[in-house]
Formats: structure tokens, sequence, C-alpha cells
């Protein structure tokens, strides 16, 4: 394809991406958009029969004060979520993995609501690691297991390899950030410094429309079965104060007009871990292929790639009783 046609659709992408995070950089919210994404978790929470528990712990990594939700008993298990994500975003799988494990599911830096955090500059690599190892320190965890969606997996895989004996098995669900350098031009225009800022311009407040639609182009095969609650806590989470400056920080650190920055790609601490690692893909994954998750894979001694027909980059929204169990199998 001609640079200029990717050029073109990059911006047309682009529109709809930035439309559930336009407003944010040009107004303030007050503190009640907070509340508003609370409630709505907890509405969600109660829609799927599950009662997880809201909690903050103070730690001395990159942030100070996290934010997470627990229920369950068992070996520890952590969930962080992908880059534009939030802990609530797990719902579906929530109830079937806490039948079997103790769950931790964080919000990461800059999301949901763990304290905001500006990636200017910021060595992601390190960053990742050390907001892990500072975490799992505050909660007096000295080993979990890991399941990593998208920049999630990114932190996870790097954690992993700083810290290997703090790690039981690794799950990556999702494609996991730094597994290439191609990525979506959609999202290469959202990190280049003005353009992206110009685009911000154009697009009005969060809706459940603009999620909707930036949800079939990116991350969901089958948005038909979300509920309405579903995408009012997805429009609370963009609204939620400071999150938009912490993701365009974020994605302007991690890319360039060429793709994902090569000083940040994950592959030599991917190819040397010793722990059982399983990668759960969709097969209408626009983010990466499954080609690529199975050249990982070829690359490294413990490893496995399971693919999930009919799912996107969440593959539990489009299928979560599929994707609860493979991660359970993959932790046996």
């Amino acid at each position: 394809m001609k640079l200029w046609i990717k050029i073109l659709l990059g911006l047309l992408g682009a529109l709809l991406f930035m439309g559930g995070w336009a407003a944010m950089l040009e107004k303030e919210f007050t503190e009640t958009s907070n509340t508003a994404y609370l409630q709505s978790s907890a509405v969600l929470f109660q829609q799927a029969g599950i009662e997880p528990q809201s909690k903050f712990v103070q730690t001395q990594g990159p942030v100070r004060r996290v934010h997470y939700y627990e229920m369950g008993e068992g070996e520890p298990l952590i969930l962080i979520h992908g880059g534009g994500g939030y802990a609530s975003q797990w719902f579906p799988i929530m109830e079937s993995l806490a039948k079997s494990y103790h769950l931790f599911v964080v919000d990461r830096p800059g999301s949901g609501l763990t304290d905001k955090f500006n990636y200017d500059g910021v060595n992601l690599t390190n960053h990742g690691a050390e907001f892990v190892r500072t975490f799992m320190d505050a909660l007096n965890l000295d080993r979990a297991h890991l399941v990593g969606h998208s920049m999630g997996g990114l932190f996870s895989v790097n954690f992993a390899d700083r810290y290997p004996e703090r790690v039981n098995k690794l799950v990556l669900i999702g494609h996991p950030a730094g597994g290439t350098l191609d990525i979506p031009p959609q999202v290469i225009m959202m990190g280049l410094p003005g353009v992206n800022t110009l685009l911000l311009k154009l697009i009005g407040e969060p809706t459940i429309e603009g999620s909707r639609d930036f949800h079939n182009m990116m991350l969901v095969h089958n948005t038909q079965q979300l509920s309405d609650t579903y995408w009012q806590n997805d429009v609370n989470a963009q609204l939620i104060p400071g999150n938009a400056r912490s993701f365009n920080s974020l994605i302007e650190n991690v890319v360039e007009f060429g793709g994902f920055k090569e000083e940040f790609l994950i592959h030599n601490a991917l190819f040397t871990l010793p722990h059982d690692v399983t990668f759960i893909v969709g097969d209408k994954d626009i983010w990466d292929t499954v080609d690529n998750a199975e050249y990982l894979v070829s690359n490294m001694s413990n490893a496995a790639v399971h693919v999930i027909d009919n799912a996107s980059h969440l593959p539990w929204l489009d299928a979560p009783q599929e994707s609860a169990n493979l991660i359970l199998k993959a932790l046996e």
C-alpha cells in the first residue's frame, strides 16, 4: 500500500479513534467523574453477579496511589490491562478466575483510578517492571501469576524478565505491545505530536456512539453482545480527570512514524524467559498477526499460542468463557 494511502486511512481512522479521548485536553473535569466511573463499574459487576472489593494501596513505585479490585482465594493472580483500558474491563472473566485464584485486578498508571502519570521521555521497559514490582511489594506478594493484555503484556514481560523469581506463569491475552514494529496507522497518527493535537480539536465530548465505533474498529469483533452499562462505563472511564493526558503521553512515547519504537520491543526479554508463557489471541485482532505470535512462540522454550475464532484485541469481551477456560488451563 502506498504511503499516502496509509496516511489518509490513518487520518480517517484516527478521527474515530479520537472520538473517545478528544475533549479532555481542552477541558477540566471535576472529581465527580471518578464517582461516575466507580458507580457504573459497580453496576457492571452487579450485572455479572460479582462483588470485587475496590481498594487503593500506597506504593514506592512510579506512582504512589494505585487502585485495584480484589476477589477470590488461592494463589495470587494479577490482571494488567492494556493502553486505553481499565480494571473493570475484565468483568466478564473475573468470576471464573476467582474460583481458583486470588485476583488483583490493577489499574495501570494514568488509567482508571490509579494516579495520573506523564510518560514523556520515560523508559517504558523500566517503568513497567518497577510498577509491577512495587505493587506486589506493597501487597506483600512474593510471587504471582500474571495475565497481561496489550500494554499490560509489555509490563508483564519486562517484569518477568527482570524479576523471574517473582513470577509463576505468564499469560499474554490479546497481542502484547512491543511484539512487533508494525502497528495500526490510526495509532501512529495518535503518536505524532501536533497531528494528534489538531485531531483532538476536531472531535467532541466522549460518547457511547464514539466508544462503539472505536471498539468496532480496533478492539471487539462482536460489540452487539456488550450491554448499555458497559458502554456507559467505558465513557465514564474516559472522563476520569487526567486519564486522557496520561494516555496520549504514553502513545507519544512509544510510537514514531515508522511504528512502535524499537527500543521498547520485548523480543529479547521474551526469548529468554524461563517461565511457562501462553499467548491467547483473537483471529480478528488488527494490532498484530497470528503468524507473528507463532513466530514469537517458536523462539521460546516454554511457550504456546491459542487462537480464539471471531475475536479481536479484547478476546474476553468476544468470548468470555473460552478466554477464561484458556487462562485457567494455562495456569494449571
